[in-house]
């Protein structure tokens, strides 16, 4: 009997010494979970990092504090040396859940930020990326809820719009490269404060390269890019204003007809975009007797709905932001054309035709 509980005991003992020395380990770790830049009015960076440290209470048991600390210096190297003299402990930054980046900053490029970061030999390729409305500082300073760490609480509010195609699924890994190649411009989300406790992501930021142009757009026209881009996550919510009235249509289905075409002569580029949405009809406003037709309600879905794309088409040739990625299709399709053009210079020029189609497929309570 004894014999043969050797080889469990073993096992167990194997596992427990491991797990003994790694929460030593952690112990000596400050780990950053949130890390806001900013700019300065002398030309320095300052960075603020939100870090977790985890303090023995003896028996295996920890007190989790969250920690803000700021530093300045011309570069994120600098920075992070400044900051890991501050916290006792060793600082680890390749684990943090979001970047978030202040707009002012962000209108100077991010791609130097964001190197250091992407560089690391154990970067966490994961992490969000944000764009700040006013100082990044200010979002990590809000204070945390419930005890969890307010880095955390960003990201699965990141989560929960990616989930409703209110923001596009995009981290650290993807966005670099989607900045590194000149066929396609980014977007991302813009995180604002509402009050001295409360944070909210209800817009996108247009870029052109890596250069965030300071072009915003709504709630509402974010959801509508996303679907024109064939992003759409589980569900998407579009409020869709209507002449005395306001629809609140749920997306459940879609489809979409991307084409991109070049006049042989003119050598003049059209960009056609269709989608067709299926969903259900969650409110409508204004209908005191709770009837609805739905053929005649789609067409003016598709009346307003086709508006607000156009809208939203003139914006990204206005900001020269290529979220389509035209220029990739241009660039596989009409190569010898690529060549020869300089896309950021030809991309405003071009033409821009949305449509949206809508198919009603339940009105709920609605007869």
């Amino acid at each position: 009997m004894i014999k043969k509980l050797i080889p469990s005991v073993s096992i167990v003992l194997l596992l427990l010494l491991p797990g003994c020395w790694d929460a030593q380990y952690l112990i000596n770790k400050k780990l950053v979970n949130g890390i806001a830049i900013d700019s300065q009015e002398n030309g320095q960076l300052r960075g603020t990092v939100k870090a977790i440290i985890l303090e023995s209470k003896g028996g295996g048991q920890f007190n989790v504090k969250d920690k803000l600390e700021q530093a300045s210096g011309r570069n994120i190297p600098e920075i992070g040396h400044k900051i890991d003299s501050m916290l006792p402990g060793t600082i680890e930054a390749n684990k943090a859940f979001v970047i978030i980046v202040g707009d002012e900053l962000a209108k100077k490029g991010i791609m130097p930020l964001l190197e250091f970061f992407y560089r690391l030999p154990k970067a966490y390729l994961n992490t969000k990326v944000l764009i700040a409305k006013g100082q990044a500082a200010d979002i990590l300073a809000v204070p945390e809820t419930e005890n969890n760490p307010i880095a955390f609480d960003i990201k699965q509010m990141i989560f929960s719009s990616e989930r409703t195609t209110l923001v596009t699924n995009q981290t650290l890994y993807s966005l670099w490269n989607q900045i590194s190649d000149p066929a396609e411009d980014a977007i991302l989300p813009i995180i604002r404060k509402l009050n001295n406790r409360s944070l909210i992501i209800d817009s996108t930021g247009l870029f052109n390269g890596d250069i965030f142009t300071g072009v915003t757009l709504s709630r509402n026209e974010s959801g509508l890019l996303l679907l024109l881009k064939d992003k759409m996550s589980n569900v998407a919510w579009l409020d869709v204003p209507l002449e005395t009235n306001v629809v609140s249509f749920e997306v459940r289905k879609m489809k979409r007809k991307f084409e991109v075409t070049v006049d042989e002569q003119t050598q003049s580029i059209e960009s056609n975009i269709r989608i067709d949405l299926y969903g259900n009809i969650v409110s409508y406003t204004g209908n005191p007797d709770w009837s609805v037709n739905p053929s005649q309600l789609s067409k003016e879905l598709e009346k307003s709905l086709s508006k607000q794309a156009i809208a939203v088409t003139d914006t990204l040739l206005q900001a020269n932001c290529d979220a389509f990625g035209i220029g990739r299709k241009l660039k596989v399709s009409h190569s010898g054309l690529w060549k020869k053009i300089d896309w950021k210079t030809k991309y405003p020029q071009i033409k821009l035709k949305p449509e949206v189609r809508v198919h009603i497929t339940s009105t709920g309570a609605l007869k």
